[in-house]
């Protein structure tokens, strides 16, 4: 998804836009929660104010990202769903949040995997709580198993309090 203020300024200053697009996995090798996505929809409108030189997008992106397993490591598909309202400027500028277009070509994909990035969770998995893997003298507990074997456990750094209260 590109324009040019040319394009822009020669048709109608309104633009609509509903396609399905493909991002390359490498747009997400920064970020180790994510190891791509797939079946990426994006749609939206897009309005140039010719009198203040801004381009103002509402983008709607939905898909399914493919997330390593917190516990296994596997790949799962993890759909999402998100909006924004993006401003483009033709000039450097002040204004916080607003993307800086550079040689006239105003570029949707770097705002739709900014999009994508904020919707990857901290961790997922499928692995059911009596699914979780263990050894030869380790096991991966659940928070809740973990907080009820520490319950009854004694802070050291307070072990020294209770021989004044014993005493």
């Amino acid at each position: 998804m590109k324009w040019t203020k040319a394009q822009l300024l020669r048709g109608e200053q309104n633009v609509t836009f509903d396609e399905d697009i493909e991002i390359d996995a490498s747009a997400f090798t920064s970020n180790s929660r994510i190891n791509g996505v797939k079946d990426v929809h994006i749609y939206g409108t897009g309005h140039l104010d010719s009198s203040e030189d801004i381009f103002y997008v509402d983008l709607y992106v939905d898909g399914t990202m493919l997330c390593p397993d917190a516990i296994t490591g596997e790949e799962i598909e993890v759909p999402f769903e998100t909006d924004s309202q993006e401003v483009y400027v033709f000039e450097e500028t002040e204004e916080d949040g607003a993307r800086v277009v550079t040689n006239e070509v105003i570029e949707l994909l770097p705002a739709v995997i900014d999009d994508i990035l904020l919707e990857v969770p901290l961790q997922v998995t499928e692995v059911s709580e009596d699914e979780y893997p263990e050894g030869d003298g380790w096991k991966v507990y659940s928070e809740a198993e973990y907080q009820e074997s520490r319950k009854d456990q004694l802070d050291p750094r307070l072990a020294v309090l209770k021989q004044f209260k014993d005493e």
